[in-house]
């Protein structure tokens, strides 16, 4: 089992409020580690000291880093729904630091939940194990104006296949939020996925989300763009956004070094 580094399980040991006493938190995580299955109980139970829940957190965390993709994962998940804040936020961190996969569901599920003290919490370890299915529920969360600027930071983190078509497809959905969509074009803009340009050319065409395509094509488009933006020009009513589009159009067209 690899073990995480003393000042790393310091940092969690004393992240409650309440200061621990450091020589009951390091037996206790003596003792977990040389029996499996024994710090979930804790977990699972009441009533335990707060040293020996922290120790508990710490050996499930080690052992998560281990063997992300074994059951432990899943026991984990399901303690997040009935666990306290600050016991919640240093699961959710153990099983982001993993990439449980796992355990996406029910971190989804917490980060969907608008009364939750851990959302953003949960949204920000969604980015880091949900991969393309996380890309839609984060961007559905950007509705709430309480956690926007949130919800961009974790988009811009997500990765894993498919993500890149996620965030094309996101971008590109009518039916969505326009503030989920905003989201999306503003995280890719700070990962600079020029591969959303293609929608970008779509969506500048509506309305509501021209003025915001227009400021993300202006940084994101490549030559590689052109027939696209030559079509948007064609078809966007806007007489300043067709103009931009056309500056745009003119400077890719551009030989290089000239």
């Amino acid at each position: 089992m690899r073990l995480l580094p003393l000042g790393f399980l310091a940092v969690a040991a004393f992240a409650a409020e309440a200061p621990l006493d450091h020589a009951r938190y390091a037996a206790a995580l003596k003792e977990f580690r040389t029996q499996d299955g024994r710090s979930l109980a804790a977990l699972r139970a009441s009533g335990q000291p707060a040293e020996e829940r922290r120790a508990a957190i710490d050996d499930v965390r080690e052992r998560l880093v281990d063997e992300p993709a074994g059951p432990l994962t899943k026991d984990v998940a399901t303690l997040l729904a009935k666990a306290s804040p600050d016991e919640a936020r240093l699961l959710l961190a153990a099983l982001a630091e993993a990439k449980a996969v796992g355990a996406t569901p029910q971190v989804a599920a917490l980060a969907g939940q608008a009364d939750s003290p851990v959302r953003v919490d949960a949204a920000l370890a969604l980015a880091e194990i949900g991969g393309a299915k996380a890309v839609p529920v984060l961007a559905a969360l950007a509705k709430d104006e309480a956690i926007a600027e949130q919800v961009v930071e974790a988009l811009t983190k997500v990765s894993g296949p498919g993500v890149t078509d996620a965030f094309g497809a996101g971008i590109r959905d009518a039916q969505a939020d326009l503030s989920g969509r905003f989201a999306l074009i503003k995280a890719a803009v700070a990962r600079n996925n020029r591969a959303v340009a293609a929608a970008l050319c779509v969506t500048v065409l509506e309305e509501p989300m021209r003025l915001e395509s227009q400021k993300a094509l202006l940084k994101l488009a490549s030559p590689a763009d052109l027939p696209a933006l030559r079509q948007a020009e064609q078809t966007v009513a806007n007489a300043a956004t067709k103009a931009a589009l056309g500056r745009l159009i003119a400077k890719l067209a551009k030989p290089e070094g000239k």
